[in-house]
């Protein structure tokens, strides 16, 4: 399970915290686009993985990923470019295909063994530690990943709404406040009365005319409570 919450935290590095929106469109035109993307991943994925970098195996299982990972992009991209109405679904099974693929490192005799830094303490706990990287990949959930999640969701079930509606960036970056603010809320607080509270972190959309929309909060607030009730299970 430790190489593999290492794999999923590098997928969810490289697929939103390093997807920003100018590299977002380029994929949408380009093959260019698709290929930097696939080798973000890559680089990612040994950057996380580096206290098994001389494994020849890991190699290898990574460039795998990154052709693997290519291609399904572009199955997907074709897919939705002929039925824009499917888009939610072709999105959601392209994650979940991309998590049964990374799974696939359990057949690696090295996936049994928990490297580190024996030679960095603070850093060889935080890299060893589970807890920490349930931590990061419950925030990029919950934030970057959640803001193109719900993008998905409005192309297939909501009109009106432009292509890049929730992920340009001043919407990425309140997002990343709001529904951790929501989360904070949630997590720090015993009281039954938190759920009444969480709502009020709309109010911070008030000074900025481009966020006061019903829809836009009303999406984010429910995804951060499924979010958020998801992973109380599994802390």
């Amino acid at each position: 399970m430790f190489l593999f919450l290492k794999l999923i935290l590098a997928h969810l590095i490289a697929d939103y915290i390093l997807q920003f929106e100018e590299l977002y469109q380029l994929k949408v035109r380009s093959f260019l686009g698709q290929w930097l993307h696939a080798l973000i991943h890559g680089l990612v994925t040994l950057a996380l993985l580096y206290p098994y970098l001389n494994e020849p195996s890991i190699w290898v299982f990574t460039a795998a990923l990154v052709l693997i990972h290519l291609t399904q992009d572009l199955i997907k991209y074709t897919f939705t470019k002929k039925t824009p109405a499917n888009t939610f679904a072709y999105f959601m099974a392209d994650q979940a295909c991309h998590f049964l693929v990374l799974s696939c490192v359990f057949l690696l005799p090295v996936s049994h063994e928990i490297r580190g830094f024996p030679h960095a303490a603070f850093l060889d706990s935080l890299y060893r530690s589970n807890f920490s990287t349930l931590v990061a990949i419950f925030f990029i959930t919950l934030t970057f990943a959640g803001s193109y999640i719900l993008n998905a969701f409005s192309k297939s079930y909501l009109k009106g709404h432009a292509p890049l509606y929730l992920i340009t960036s001043p919407e990425m970056t309140h997002a990343i406040i709001e529904r951790s603010l929501m989360a904070g809320i949630f997590f720090l607080s015993d009281s039954p009365w938190r759920l009444l509270l969480i709502p009020c972190v709309g109010v911070l959309r008030l000074p900025f005319k481009l966020l006061r929309e019903r829809t836009a909060f009303l999406l984010s607030l429910a995804y951060a409570l499924l979010i958020c009730m998801l992973f109380q299970r599994i802390f």
